[in-house]
């Protein structure tokens, strides 16, 4: 029994002495492959390498095994992330859109002299064919009430039919119970524009009867207790002869009712009717240039026309006619004023 216990103490102080040593040799070699350390991962190294290539794709699945909904996690994070960047994208689109919109609904304003209010359209309302109205996000505690016209862009939308403080309902020209006081632009005679007919024709009734009404012509509006003048109506793109005379016309809207987004409704009148201002300038038709009349070709070299006279010549008169070629001579001084040579 004490010789095994002395044993076992030996073994282990040498035990203890090896791995000292190994440290000191360690420590001393650093990482370097000449140290003992270097020999060691020399030989394991292969053997973890390979225990790794093994176990790392075994962990892996392990490990989703036990998260299951890690990686659905990360691609709703990712599918959130994507829809939140098309918003904003969209939102930059909207945006960039209102402000040219707006710009626009400025400069229709500024050319009549109008003071406007901006709206944008919020619902439709019935538009069964008896009802054609929508509703703007403005009202009275903006200054918008009752008859006032309202316009956008392109031209007149219609007019306002009832308010609230904060909305307002419209009713568009081509309401079947609207009536609009128009001008023709070329003549400047006065009629009437009603609805009716559907959102893309109106029907336009020339006052005096006398005068005819000519496709193509524009219209505007000349202004009354529910409409401000200038702003454009629309088109004649018909004529009706009504026994005959053609007074009575289709006229196609500037303003289109599908794609009504901003309005303006105008708080203010101008000082002065604006005429025509509000209308697009008219395409300029464009001719076709006469052809160039072709250029006159040089004669040959050693070669006479009729009628020129060659230096060196002389010109001959009616007694030496059929003598010589005709206008010209080839031999002799330049002599004018006589006939033959003598």
């Amino acid at each position: 029994m004490g010789r095994d216990t002395r044993r076992s103490r030996l073994v282990i102080v040498a035990l203890l002495i090896a791995a000292f040593t190994l440290i000191t040799l360690d420590y001393k070699t650093g990482r370097s492959a000449s140290g003992a350390r270097g020999v060691v991962h020399s030989v394991l190294g292969g053997v973890e390498a390979g225990v790794t290539a093994v176990t790392r794709p075994i962990g892996r699945t392990a490990s989703s095994l036990g998260h299951p909904n890690r990686y659905h996690d990360r691609a709703d994070r990712l599918a959130q992330e994507n829809a939140g960047l098309r918003r904003q994208l969209a939102d930059n689109a909207a945006v960039g859109r209102m402000s040219k919109q707006l710009g626009e609904l400025r400069l229709i304003a500024d050319k009549g002299q109008y003071s406007i209010v901006p709206a944008r359209v919020i619902a439709v309302g019935d538009v069964s064919g008896t009802d054609w109205t929508v509703t703007i996000n403005a009202g009275r505690d903006d200054g918008v009430d009752v008859d006032k016209t309202v316009l956008d862009a392109d031209g007149l939308v219609g007019t306002v039919s009832s308010a609230t403080a904060h909305t307002a309902a419209v009713r568009l020209a081509c309401d079947p119970g609207s009536r609009v006081g128009a001008r023709l632009e070329r003549t400047q005679l006065l009629g009437a524009v009603a609805g009716g007919q559907g959102p893309s024709t109106l029907t336009f009734t020339l006052y005096d009867a006398s005068y005819r009404v000519q496709k193509g012509d524009r219209l505007v509006t000349f202004g009354s207790m529910d409409y401000v003048a200038g702003v454009p109506i629309g088109v004649i793109t018909k004529v009706t002869d009504v026994g005959g005379l053609s007074r009575t016309a289709e006229v196609k809207p500037f303003v289109s009712v599908g794609t009504l987004d901003l309005v303006g409704v105008v708080v203010g009148r101008p000082a002065a009717d604006p005429g025509d201002r509000l209308l697009a300038p008219q395409p300029v038709p464009t001719t076709q240039p006469a052809p160039a009349a072709p250029a006159a070709q040089p004669p040959a070299a050693g070669t006479t026309t009729p009628g020129t006279i060659v230096p060196g010549t002389t010109v001959p008169d009616a007694s030496t006619a059929g003598t010589t070629t005709p206008g010209t001579t080839t031999a002799g001084p330049i002599r004018s004023g006589q006939g033959g040579t003598g």
